[in-house]
């Protein structure tokens, strides 16, 4: 499967900024610190860090001479000690046209006011803010814990901001019949993300899904460790390989950044394709995010998903069930890499569907979305995939959200009249999704 463009491999970059008026041994251990933190296991590799210290327009262009400013997914400028907004203006005029998310590095005195850091970064954010320039404000000293956190999280942000910024996504056939809350208008998505949608009919995608014998055959082995409930386990495989080679072989002439398809009832129900909603799982693992029944915001929030971490397997899936007893809501769909299972996978005689209880571990759900209004948003909430196995078919579990009880996470996206989908993704995401939403200007609903 070919990509339009390769994932950014930049990192964020980190500028200090001081004025002569405060003590510059300070600001100097400050960097020091930063430096040091920077390196530690956490973050490693994801910064880079301007040498010198910004007290003037030399200085500062100095410093920028220490940054490839193309490579880079985004710019925290701490404020090692105050500085007005003349540097500010010095470091805007050296981005240029460039629109890299900003973070304002504050630092925390609780007694005595050394480098009166809070108030600078207050001043460059009001300044920011006049020239309608979004920003994330930081808020801590190196070492801090939690800044660390936050810093992980800005940085896991920016990838996805740029990973979307001029993202295509391909949109194979439509949405499913009468999904029609998963439509996009094709220029609402492009003013707010940069993102063009290049659609190609199912007739165009079927006919380019070709593949010979050894492909099919060995794709089959795909399934050696499932079982069949219509027996004949030999033969099923030879089938769901067949399948799943067929559609790589479609799927890699298209060129994206991610994928939503219309998988039924035209290519579910084919002869040639049976099996197709258990190839889909497998699918799932490749390199190019795909969501089934053409869910276009789907496969952005999948692009995004896959931009905090490369090695996560995002998955659609339904809010399909709630347990209020037991303050757990059931989600249930296919299209899951057999990877995130927590049990034996099985296959129903027809091979419709392929079914296995998802692994236990910290889930996000979050989903971005276009309001009836063409306004963007986005949903996250973070929880818990419980060991206790549930009974549907398909891959199924129990969420447990963190922040709050099932019933006011699902009335809430409801009332809210989000898309029936959300995204998954093992792993705690919501601070680096509230990042991601102040860098691109939209509301976040953090439940």
């Amino acid at each position: 499967m070919q990509t339009q463009k390769s994932p950014a491999a930049g990192r964020v970059g980190v500028v200090f900024v001081a004025s002569p008026l405060f003590p510059e041994a300070a600001a100097t251990e400050l960097i020091e610190r930063t430096s040091a933190l920077l390196g530690t296991q956490e973050l490693a590799g994801r910064f880079v860090v301007a040498s010198k210290l910004a007290r003037d327009r030399a200085s500062c262009a100095e410093a920028f001479a220490d940054l490839d400013l193309g490579e880079l997914d985004a710019l925290v400028i701490q404020l090692s000690t105050f500085a007005t907004a003349e540097l500010l203006h010095e470091v805007l005029s050296h981005l240029g046209e460039r629109r890299l998310p900003i973070a304002l590095w504050a630092l925390e005195e609780t007694d005595q006011i050394i480098t009166n850091s809070l108030c600078g970064a207050q001043l460059w954010a009001s300044t920011l803010t006049r020239f309608g320039r979004e920003f994330t404000l930081l808020l801590g000293n190196p070492g801090d814990a939690e800044l660390t956190r936050d810093l992980a999280a800005f940085s896991a942000a920016s990838r996805a901001h740029r990973r979307i910024r001029g993202a295509r996504i391909a949109l194979i056939g439509a949405h499913a019949d009468w999904f029609t809350n998963l439509a996009v208008d094709p220029w609402m998505i492009r003013q707010h993300l940069d993102v063009t949608i290049e659609q190609m009919t199912l007739v165009k995608f079927l006919d380019g899904c070709k593949a010979g014998p050894d492909a099919e055959a060995a794709a089959g082995k795909r399934w050696a460790q499932a079982s069949f409930d219509g027996g004949d386990d030999e033969t099923s495989r030879m089938i769901l390989g067949r399948t799943y080679a067929r559609l790589a072989a479609g799927l890699d002439k298209v060129k994206a950044d991610a994928i939503a398809i219309r998988d039924w009832p035209e290519i579910l129900y084919a002869e040639n394709f049976k099996g197709t909603w258990g190839a889909l799982g497998e699918l799932s693992d490749r390199s190019v995010p795909l969501a089934p029944e053409g869910d276009v915001m789907g496969a952005v929030t999948a692009l995004v998903a896959r931009a905090f971490d490369e090695a996560s397997l995002p998955f659609l899936t339904d809010i399909s069930g709630i347990d209020r007893h037991n303050d757990r809501l059931v989600l249930w769909h296919y299209g899951v890499s057999p990877r995130l299972a927590d049990g034996p996978r099985s296959l129903d005689p027809a091979l419709k569907q392929e079914t296995f209880p998802l692994k236990v571990g910290p889930l996000t759900l979050m989903r971005l979305s276009l309001r009836a209004d063409g306004q963007l948003r986005i949903f996250v909430s973070e929880g818990e995939m419980l060991a206790r196995k549930s009974q549907a078919n398909r891959a199924a579990g129990f969420f447990r959200p963190d922040a709050a009880d099932s019933e006011t996470l699902v009335r809430h996206f409801i009332d809210e009249g989000y898309e029936h989908h959300v995204t998954a993704v093992y792993g705690r995401w919501a601070e680096a999704v509230l990042h991601l939403g102040r860098q691109l200007g939209v509301q976040v609903d953090h439940v």
